[in-house]
């Protein structure tokens, strides 16, 4: 299976990266879910699963960047990778992720809730999810910067230093599984 895995990741990256980031973003929110309350919320689940499928392409490309950036697998061009991803990816990664769960959950509730046949959100349910998505972003963002720095950072060090470039979204999404389960925990608290 891994051997397929591997396969599939070379010849349709995008695919399989999109595949596996809404995969394990799933596995992560179900056992938040099921260990918390016992229930399954499957909306909220399909928002973050979605959220993690169209981001996990993205960060198969920036690792490939990173390299183009810091060629090597030394200490110094590991540090610099794993550095330059947590100052810039950590901070607007989180707050996009917060801003997407947020918004996206009540709306696709009402969309339910009203049917299928006006998918416009009333104006008093838009006003009062921005202001619960900027209460949530201001309040979270400093927390979750900080347990990224003590979770991604070692993660993407030996991602950078020992993984090959094919099988670094398997890994991360690996390590995904426990985050997402966490972030998913942080946003719906």
């Amino acid at each position: 299976m891994f051997k397929r895995f591997v396969a599939m990741q070379t010849r349709r990256p995008v695919a399989t990266c999109l595949v596996t980031g809404a995969s394990v973003m799933s596995i992560g929110d179900s056992a938040v879910q099921l260990c918390g309350s016992g229930t399954l919320d499957v909306e909220r689940n399909v928002v973050v699963s979605a959220y993690n499928a169209g981001s996990a392409p993205f960060f198969y490309f920036w690792w490939q960047t990173l390299d183009g950036m810091f060629p090597g697998k030394g200490w110094a061009a590991v540090a610099r990778k794993t550095l330059v991803n947590q100052a810039t990816m950590a901070p607007f990664n989180s707050a996009l992720f917060l801003t997407w769960s947020t918004a996206l959950e009540p709306w696709i509730k009402t969309i339910r809730k009203k049917g299928k046949d006006d998918p416009k959100m009333p104006p008093w349910l838009r006003s009062n999810i921005w202001e619960k998505v900027k209460s949530k972003v201001q309040s979270e963002i400093p927390e979750l910067v900080v347990s990224q720095c003590g979770y991604w950072l070692p993660a993407n060090a030996v991602n950078f230093m020992f993984m090959p470039q094919h099988l670094r979204v398997v890994f991360m999404s690996t390590c995904a599984v426990i985050w997402g389960g966490y972030i998913s925990y942080v946003v719906h608290r």
